[in-house]
């Protein structure tokens, strides 16, 4: 075996002879190595760099040739095969059928030739001998043919001659080949053919397509299937075609036609799309038994004539589609009555005429997508009564009148990019005869509630509301669907889904549950209002609330907070959920006056804001209602010096910190508060001595950043701060004013007798002063008292003793 051959052949089993190879069994491999997969049906036989690879799967050779040169040698000892290709092999004037006897092949029943090199025209040679060959394939073949080039295949019955250059075709060609039942000539270069071309033979399917055709008349009584799209043609004649049934004329540059064109053929099926067939003749599929599929779409048709399916009572399916057609005449439907599929879709028709589709009893499918309707009359469908699929999406439609939509055996509807607001019409609903429908699709309207007309549609299964204006959904409008059925209502601008009475609605469910058939809705949206109005939602998201809640209902959802951040509501603390005061709706509350004021629901709790807001005096009225737990009232960074008597107000969490307060009247804070913040005022002392029924609540405290005086008269501070040491937050922060010295490490001893000590020395140094000043004035009067005795002795006053 020539060392530039490359050789690949794929074996399968077909018969005894290729079931028993083996390495052993072929021939000519003793300078060969030859591997068999024992596990598999692969055998490989490398020889230099021809290769040979069997797979005992289909009986199939493939040959790629490396060289010009190549010489054949046996490798199997007279086997038959299913197929055999060659790639890239030159055609030598010696013929396939000897090569293909040098490797040991006796019958071929399908030939490839793919990408062949051949010197001049395709002579009789190059095919000869073939008289097994059923099926030829001959590809990306530059191929000038003869009158003589298949007369050595003269058992074709399939004959595949596309992409090969081909400009000509003689015309006794094909006359050798007296069994050929297919022809493909498809993408070539062929500009004309005889019209006798294919007479006498069995001829029953042509392609023609992708040539450079303009016009066409055969003469073929066989001729079934005939393929000549994408050509030039102008001119068509198929009245010698008495047997065709099926024509595909796409990508031609036909204007128009003759009367009657397919008069004298069998026609059941003609394709015609993309091209300027503007002017259909009268008559043009009049009268044709056979007819069952129509297809002329992409024509830019602006009218057709009234009679022209008249009498060809057996069409099925009909689609004038991607025209410009504003109207068809009214009668155009006259012997129709047998049309399962009309599609009209992409023209520009702007109203059905009720008589229009009156005839069209037995009609399944009908498109009007992508058109101008506004408005379907009341009785244009109501003679449709076995129409299954209605697609009217991509019109101007704005609502539908009950009447209109009257077909009740419909299973899908599509109503999507509509101008559709509601489904009501004189207050009725719109879809009310529709206790078939399964599917409804109204996504890309202007749609924002779910009519309680819904709740008779009990076999919908789909409903999409995507693209809609919902912005609040309630389960009471949830209960209208269908338990079965799967809402989509993404991309809608959802602002508030209120779950508040699901729980009541998902207990009065009759058992047994059933949790495959739960109602299943899809949410997402880039407003969602993430606050109170949404908590019962939010309760619903993370599993809060009974297991038989989610047996009535799932929901799939991506709700995006209109806080500009992005956020997701899923993310959302449950109870960080507030919302305005204004919006809580209690007949009892008070107002808010001055701070903001919000709603908290996780614990019914009030919370009003008055934080930063220069206030020098503390609001003594706080908000309030019957609904309502408690308060927290924040009054942090103000200016405020007193509190008033909070004795009495139920208000749980209260931040004074950041004021000016001078004084705290322990006794005049809420009974029941829970949280108190003193920090960074001007607190000096608590005054108190009896701290047994104060605040007995508190769990959280903040005192630091305050002006504490350490002195004796801090000792009712200093016992504050031992007995609620446990609840001081910052209790390692509070220090005595102008000291680092922290207030929880003094006691009372500690703080008095510094001041005892005080006292103590300002005695004894008034003691000494005393003692001093007496002794200083007795000093005094005995240095008088000695004076005036000396004076009196000299002047004879007094006389010595």
């Amino acid at each position: 075996m020539n060392s530039l051959m490359h050789i690949i052949i794929l074996q399968v089993l077909l018969g005894q002879v290729l079931s028993n190879l083996t390495c052993t069994s072929i021939k000519n491999i003793d300078k060969c190595s030859c591997k068999h997969d024992l596990y598999g049906d692969d055998i490989e036989v490398e020889c230099g760099l021809s290769t040979l690879e069997l797979n005992l799967m289909e009986s199939i050779i493939k040959i790629e040739c490396n060289s010009d040169q190549t010489q054949w040698e046996q490798i199997f000892g007279r086997i038959d095969i299913n197929e055999l290709r060659f790639t890239q092999c030159l055609l030598s004037d010696t013929g396939i059928n000897q090569t293909i006897s040098t490797l040991g092949i006796y019958k071929v029943q399908s030939l490839k030739l793919v990408a062949m090199r051949l010197d001049g025209s395709l002579e009789n040679t190059y095919l000869s001998k073939l008289e097994s060959v059923e099926t030829l394939h001959i590809t990306l073949t530059k191929l000038i043919l003869t009158n003589e080039s298949f007369e050595g295949t003269p058992r074709l019955t399939k004959l595949y001659l596309r992409e090969n250059y081909i400009e000509d075709i003689p015309t006794g060609v094909f006359k050798p080949l007296t069994h050929l039942e297919i022809l493909d000539l498809g993408d070539n270069e062929i500009t004309k053919l005889n019209s006798d071309l294919f007479y006498g033979i069995p001829l029953k399917r042509l392609n023609l397509d992708t040539n450079y055709l303009t016009s066409l008349d055969l003469n073929s009584q066989s001729l079934k299937y005939l393929d000549v799209a994408n050509n030039r043609i102008t001119s068509l004649t198929v009245g010698r075609l008495n047997q065709l049934i099926s024509i595909s004329l796409n990508k031609n540059i036909l204007v128009t036609m003759p009367d009657q064109t397919f008069k004298n053929t069998s026609l059941m099926s003609i394709k015609f799309s993309y091209g300027n067939f503007t002017t259909i003749p009268q008559r043009f599929l009049t009268n044709l038994d056979g007819l069952l599929n129509v297809y002329l779409t992409s024509l830019n048709i602006e009218k057709v004539p009234e009679n022209m399916i008249w009498d060809s009572q057996n069409i099925a399916n009909l689609s004038l589609a991607s025209n410009r057609l504003n109207e068809l005449p009214v009668m155009f439907f006259r012997d129709a009555r047998k049309l399962k599929l009309l599609d009209l879709s992409k023209n520009q028709i702007e109203n059905i005429n009720h008589e229009l589709l009156t005839p069209l009893i037995n009609l399944e499918t009908l498109d009007l997508s992508n058109n101008l309707i506004i408005q379907i009359n009341n009785y244009s469908l109501r003679h449709l009564k076995n129409l299954k699929y209605l697609n009217l999406e991509r019109n101007n439609i704005t609502n539908i009148k009950r009447e209109a939509l009257y077909v009740p055996k419909l299973k899908i509807l599509k109503l999507a990019y509509n101008k559709i607001s509601n489904l009501t019409s004189n207050n009725l609903f719109s879809l009310y005869y529709l206790d078939q429908v399964e599917t409804i699709d109204l996504s890309n309207n202007f749609i924002n509630c779910i009519d309680p007309g819904w709740v008779r549609l009990i076999m919908l299964i789909n409903i999409n509301l995507s693209s809609n204006n919902f912005t609040v959904l309630r389960i009471q409008d949830i209960q209208y669907i269908n338990e079965i059925a799967k809402t989509n209502l993404n991309n809608n601008p959802l602002e508030v889904i209120d779950l508040s009475n699901l729980e009541i609605f998902a207990k009065a469910q009759s058992p047994p549950y059933n949790f495959w058939n739960n109602r299943q809705i899809n949410l997402s949206s880039d407003k969602f209002i993430c606050d109170c109005r949404n908590y019962e939602y939010a309760r619903f998201l993370h599993n809060q609330m009974p297991k038989i809640v989610y047996m009535y209902l799932q929901i799939e959802q991506k709700l995006i907070c209109n806080d500009g951040l992005g956020t997701e509501f899923s993310n959302m603390n449950i109870e960080s959920l507030t919302c305005d005061w204004n919006i809580f709706e209690d007949v009892d509350k008070t107002d808010c006056f001055e701070c903001e004021c919000t709603y908290r629901p996780h614990d019914k709790s009030a919370l009003m804001n008055c934080s930063n807001r220069n206030l020098s005096l503390a609001p003594k009225e706080i908000i309030s209602s019957r609904n309502v737990n408690y308060v927290e009232l924040n009054l942090r960074n103000n200016s405020i010096t007193k509190l008033p008597n909070y004795e009495n107000l139920n208000i749980k969490k209260l931040n004074i910190g950041y004021n000016n307060l001078n004084t705290i009247n322990l006794t005049q804070l809420p009974k029941n508060l829970t949280d108190l913040h003193l920090e960074h005022n001007n607190l000096t002392m608590i005054s108190e001595k009896n701290l047994n029924n104060t605040l007995p609540n508190l769990n959280i405290l903040t005192m630091n950043s305050n002006s504490w005086i350490c002195d004796c008269n801090a000792k009712n501070t200093i016992n504050f701060i031992h007995k609620y040491s446990s609840k001081i937050f910052d209790l390692f922060s509070i220090t005595c004013n102008q000291s680092s010295t922290l207030l929880v490490t003094l006691t009372e001893e500690e703080v008095c007798q510094e001041e005892l000590n005080t006292a103590m020395n300002i005695t004894v140094s008034i003691l000494i002063v005393v003692l001093w000043s007496g002794f200083s004035l007795g000093l005094l009067w005995m240095l008088y008292y000695s004076s005036g005795v000396i004076r009196g002795v000299a002047t004879g006053e007094f006389a010595p003793i």
